[in-house]
């Protein structure tokens, strides 16, 4: 059973903070009023709010003294650490977009996104060398400041000598775009989500409303999924804003993450079904002291009933789960405590209910409302939508259609406004928290001088949530080359999570009349779990 029965929930109104209109005034208003109190916790290292708000001035000042205007953009490629969120809050006071960048893809990837975006500069871990090396060639060029080096190019030198009082400006308006994040589509192309700083506020608002637990004086969030995920940075912008503490983790065993959990006495954290997998199986889990920890928020495609069981009776948390995505600035709906338990039967397969300011309904081909328990195209309104793509006018057109976000996958709404979605139009595949979209794979696959045609797929997979299957088509009297082939093949072309492990010959795939592959068949051919 959850923790948080005992807290009592806060409304908007009362949660919000009339003096934090942008994110850049998150740390001038706690610096100010808690200078002393810990912001941060990264590796032993603390970040109190007023070390906070003077490092990020620092970034601003820096950024401005680089002839970095209002508006233009900077792009950031780390695994987690403080330093992400000392240059957001900066970029923010002067009043520059972030563009995070998933530091899994692969260089050709991150150079279409540095050039998409038309970055200024970019803010890189030292590990990601290689990497951008030949990605930032690709881009024609970009200056790098790197996060953990100790050079002259280093964050520590650049801002150094920089003074650590605000910007002499104007700053960003609230319907200013704070951060642009990158979402792959069905054209395999990424497009720029952007975020306005009113919507990350909104979105750190609302989260609070549904986790009164952060309102205890001792209350704190850990950042265990990366940051360039829309449903992390903001629960870590949710703790800040709260006035709590954001812890934040690189990486780490399973082990070492729960041990972090009980010893920092965290009180909500997410983590996707296969790490909380693991973490129950460990021996040393029985003898530690999560009594401070009050929701675990299940990242990813949801969890196995059995494996929720437990976890429940494992680690004595509630367990909560959300639908969203970035173009709505993360969840829409929310699953809580109460509900999300296993046995809570097909409540359990849903998605929870809207919460916040979002709206849900279920449309017909027609965009006219269907009846409950009917299946259709999940719409959504909410204060957090996005204010577009990013030089995608006619992308921006189709997704922002008569007041509502076309979500392009398919669900239906219960007589209580439960959300169950039960397919994916675009055919997204969620596997270990990590969103891949097929027509990626599929394109890079196809270069392979065995293959005629191919088609991707989810399949349920415990550990994961979803595991990729490419079912191939092979080219007439070719043999099927080894996975281990097809797998290096892939290696140079995508990032690590998007190759798929398993792979099955066909002689045809299933279409329809206008010979469209119909997945749905597939996935239902191929819905054995693998172990």
């Amino acid at each position: 059973m959850s923790k948080s029965g005992s807290d009592r929930k806060h409304t908007l109104a009362e949660i919000a903070v009339p003096a934090i209109a942008t994110l850049g005034d998150l740390p001038t208003v706690h610096g100010a009023r808690t200078p002393d109190r810990v912001a941060m916790l990264y590796e032993g290292r603390e970040t109190t709010y007023g070390l906070l708000d003077r490092k990020s001035n620092q970034v601003a000042q820096a950024l401005r003294a680089e002839g970095l205007r209002p508006g233009e953009r900077i792009a950031y490629l780390d695994r987690n650490s403080d330093s992400f969120f000392v240059v957001l809050f900066g970029a923010a006071k002067a009043g520059v977009t972030l563009v995070p960048v998933n530091f899994r893809l692969a260089p050709a990837e991150v150079a279409f996104i540095l050039e998409d975006c038309q970055a200024r500069l970019l803010f890189a871990g030292i590990e990601y060398q290689d990497t951008l090396r030949v990605a930032t060639e690709q881009a024609g060029g970009l200056k790098t400041i790197w996060i953990d080096g100790s050079g002259e190019d280093s964050l520590d030198a650049w801002i150094s000598g920089r003074a650590d009082t605000p910007l002499e400006y104007v700053g960003p308006g609230p319907r200013d775009t704070a951060v642009q994040m990158y979402t792959s589509g069905t054209t395999g192309l990424p497009k720029g989500v952007e975020l306005s700083h009113f919507a990350m506020i909104r979105a750190a608002v609302e989260g609070l409303s549904v986790w009164p637990a952060m309102f205890r004086e001792d209350a704190a969030v850990l950042a265990t999924m990366p940051l360039f995920h829309i449903a992390a940075c903001n629960l870590g912008i949710a703790g800040l804003y709260a006035g709590g503490r954001a812890e934040i983790v690189r990486g780490g065993t399973p082990l070492e993450i729960i041990q972090l959990i009980a010893d920092h006495k965290i009180t909500i954290t997410p983590l996707p079904a296969a790490l909380i997998h693991d973490i129950i199986r460990l021996p040393e889990v029985h003898g530690l002291d999560l009594s401070h920890l009050d929701t675990l928020l299940i990242a990813g495609s949801g969890i196995p009933v059995e494996l929720l069981r437990e976890a429940q009776q494992t680690l004595h948390c509630g367990f909560a789960l959300s639908y969203g995505m970035t173009e709505c600035c993360g969840g829409l709906t929310y699953l809580g405590p109460e509900d999300c338990t296993h046995d809570a039967g097909d409540k359990l397969k849903s998605a929870g209910r809207a919460f916040g300011s979002s709206r849900i309904r279920i449309a017909g081909p027609d965009g006219k409302d269907l009846p409950t328990g009917e299946i259709g195209e999940i719409l959504c309104q909410s204060d957090r939508v996005m204010s577009g793509y990013w030089h995608r006018e006619e992308a921006s057109r189709e997704a922002l259609r008569d007041g509502w976000y076309h979500s392009g996958d398919a669900g239906y709404l219960d007589a209580q406004g439960y959300l169950y979605v039960v397919d994916r139009i675009k055919d997204m595949v969620v596997s270990g928290g990590e969103n891949i979209y097929p027509v990626e794979v599929e394109n890079a696959l196809m270069a392979h001088p065995a293959i005629g045609d191919i088609a991707v797929i989810g399949v349920p997979e415990e550990k994961w949530g979803e595991s990729l299957l490419a079912c191939l088509v092979l080219k007439p009297g070719v043999a099927c080359p080894p996975d281990a082939e097809l797998i290096d093949f892939l290696r140079p072309r995508l990032a690590g999570y998007k190759i798929p492990r398993r792979y099955t010959v066909l002689k045809a795939f299933p279409r329809n009349a206008t010979g469209k592959v119909l997945k749905h068949q597939m996935r239902a051919e191929f819905a054995a779990p693998v172990e």
